[in-house]
């Protein structure tokens, strides 16, 4: 599970973080920007249409590219099957360039918290097997704590 830091810690929240603070965390972290070429772990996706052309020349290997799930609930059904046809496309260039596909719930509130199975369903729905990106997504974010571990010390 990822959250902003609030200032407690607690176990198995992995915390988005705009930017690196000055004192190195004591708990695992993502830093997360919305723009290219910014330093981070993960780059949130809104339109990936209108990035496709600067994710191939700009997005370094091992990077998350996340694409959320809140979006859509406000999308008509045009731009619904637009999105869905964007994450095929985008989890096909992750795996092309050697970046990780994020999928979240993009949720700011408890009640936009989206299931598990129901990730599942969006997973199947473009065409990814659901057990296998979960397994991808856990190798990667242990690689990039192993890391973040490794180099701190």
């Amino acid at each position: 599970m990822g959250a902003p830091f609030d200032g407690k810690i607690c176990e198995g929240i992995v915390y988005r973080l705009k930017k690196l603070p000055q004192l190195l965390p004591k708990y695992p972290y993502l830093i997360v920007s919305d723009y290219l070429g910014e330093p981070a772990d993960v780059i949130s996706i809104k339109d990936y249409r209108r990035v496709k052309e600067r994710l191939k020349k700009k997005t370094k290997k091992g990077i998350g590219l996340e694409v959320t799930i809140a979006p859509v609930r406000k999308m008509d059904a045009i731009d619904a099957g637009r999105w869905f046809d964007d994450v095929r496309d985008l989890y096909s260039f992750c795996h092309v360039s050697g970046c990780q596909f994020i999928l979240s719930s993009g949720a700011s509130f408890m009640q936009e918290m989206v299931s598990g199975p129901s990730f599942d369903a969006v997973l199947k729905n473009c065409d990814i097997d659901p057990q296998k990106h979960w397994r991808e997504m856990n190798c990667w974010l242990e690689e990039r704590q192993f890391q973040r571990v490794t180099v701190n010390c």
